[in-house]
């Protein structure tokens, strides 16, 4: 085992300071912490059951900002080991996780944790996955390392109202026109953004569950979508309901769920999957029934106008505004962020290239998703930052949201036929994009897995010499 990095003393060398009481209300009592000269290795806690519920600590709080399942359970496990103790087992599912560890001269100790609120907040991620790089490189005294935990949780950055509702806005207004939309079909979709943002937040603060918040939001959308086209607002009511309705597809949901399955976390996965099926059913009943409401009401609306024929530059600076309106949405912040927009552009300008060389629309998605998988990890090398957050940025535009939408339209007219030859081809555009994601990813993280084992060998190989 490789020797660890020597603690810095300034700021870790007080062992035995009192702090405030430990989080999920373990016992406070100081516990003596060996150095790692002492041990030949790692530093080496007398209290396992401390180090476990610290690591699974963090694993929460990673959980709930929307980190991945295997990045969960890999930092549980490398906190773990950078303290000495190689036998420990992590399973991880959406809002639940199961620890244990098993120390040489003790019993075996167990943690359960239930993460009831799970957001997507990209920053934590961020800042908790360089959290856990520092305390596997350091390996500060494990009450020291819960006080930087809780400075780290203190540092996490959050949009306030006003610029959250700007994201809203840009998403819809930007999909508006990336869709075939005019400007008017952007300010108006901008409006129905709003108003799903004011249904998610007030949901939220009532802790509705995500089907009652996704049928809300649908409904309040494609209602007010109608209703303005009808009051002359707006030119295509189908355009503006797209460019809102981006904001409540699980597409990303769709591609984490097929992610952990082929990563072998199978319960994970139809865990994931089943809340993909259950928003889309939300989406499409509140949809339809705004649909048939607003019929009742207004009429039908003769005829929508033909969409625009924008140009590849105007549908890659249509999607990039409602990329950085996603990136407030999921609270991007920092330097990245122009990473992330040139990422969505990469993504757009990919796929459509392909369809014009003649390959065939999954196909192309599918590259599309490849080359954003790739961008992604390679940015998150450079950048020494989770690959999640170039991803899910080069993603949104190969979201198919308008073939969700003619979907559910389609359902609303009762013409069976025509939603599901829609219904399928959407479904099979989402799953090219998934499978380019995870051919990619997969393929960086054997690259990863054969470096390690590389370097191992090599680090023997030196020992046995010696």
């Amino acid at each position: 085992m490789k020797k660890a990095k020597k603690t810095n003393k300034s700021e870790f060398s007080n062992k035995n300071t009192p702090t405030a009481e430990a989080p999920f209300g373990v016992s406070t009592a100081v516990h003596s912490v060996e150095s790692a000269d002492s041990k030949g290795g790692n530093a080496a806690v007398t209290n396992p059951e401390e180090l476990l519920d610290f690591a699974v600590a963090v694993a929460v709080r990673l959980q709930s900002c929307g980190a991945e399942t295997y990045r969960v359970e890999e930092t549980v496990v490398r906190i773990i080991e950078a303290y000495g103790i190689d036998k420990s087992d992590v399973f991880v599912i959406p809002g639940s996780i199961f620890a244990g560890l098993e120390d040489e001269n003790g019993p075996v100790y167990s943690k359960i944790r239930r993460v009831k609120n799970i957001d997507t907040v990209l920053d934590g991620v961020e800042l908790y996955s360089a959290f856990c790089r520092r305390i596997c490189a350091e390996t500060p005294p494990v009450r020291q390392a819960r006080q930087l935990l809780r400075e780290t949780e203190k540092s996490i950055r959050k949009y306030k109202l006003p610029i959250a509702y700007l994201g809203y806005f840009l998403i819809a207004a930007g999909f508006a026109v990336f869709f075939g939309g005019t400007l008017r079909d952007a300010l108006g979709s901008g409006l129905c953004g709003i108003a799903v943002g004011l249904c998610i937040q007030g949901m939220g603060f009532l802790h509705a569950n995500p089907f009652f918040k996704t049928f809300v939001g649908g409904f309040v959308l494609a209602f007010a979508a109608y209703s303005l086209t009808v009051l002359g607002l707006c030119d295509n009511a189908d355009v503006v309901s797209i460019g809102a309705i981006m904001i409540l597809v699980p597409g990303f949901l769709f591609t984490n769920s097929l992610r952990d399955i082929i990563y072998g976390d199978t319960l994970s996965g139809i865990n994931r999957l089943v809340q993909v099926v259950i928003i889309a059913i939300a989406l499409v009943v509140g949809t339809s029934a705004a649909f048939g409401l607003s019929r009742q009401i207004f009429g039908t609306i003769a005829g929508s106008p033909q969409l625009v024929e924008h140009s590849l530059a105007v549908q890659c600076i249509a999607g990039m505004v409602g990329t950085l309106g996603f990136g407030l949405y999921l609270n991007m912040h920092g330097s990245g962020i122009p990473y992330c927009l040139v990422g969505s552009i990469i993504s757009w300008v990919v796929c459509c290239l392909c369809m014009r060389a003649g390959i065939g629309e999954a196909t192309s998605y599918l590259i599309a998703a490849a080359v954003s998988s790739a961008y992604a990890e390679i940015m998150a090398r450079i950048r020494k930052f989770p690959a999640i957050a170039y991803l899910m940025a080069a993603l949104v535009p190969l979201i198919p949201g308008a073939g969700l939408y003619y979907t559910m339209d389609f359902i609303s007219r009762s013409q069976m036929n025509e939603a599901w030859a829609k219904g399928s081809a959407t479904a099979a555009i989402a799953g090219a994009v998934a499978v380019g994601v995870l051919l990619v990813s997969t393929a960086f993280r054997m690259w990863g897995v054969y470096k390690k084992k590389r370097a191992a060998a090599k680090c023997g190989a030196q020992t046995d010499n010696r």
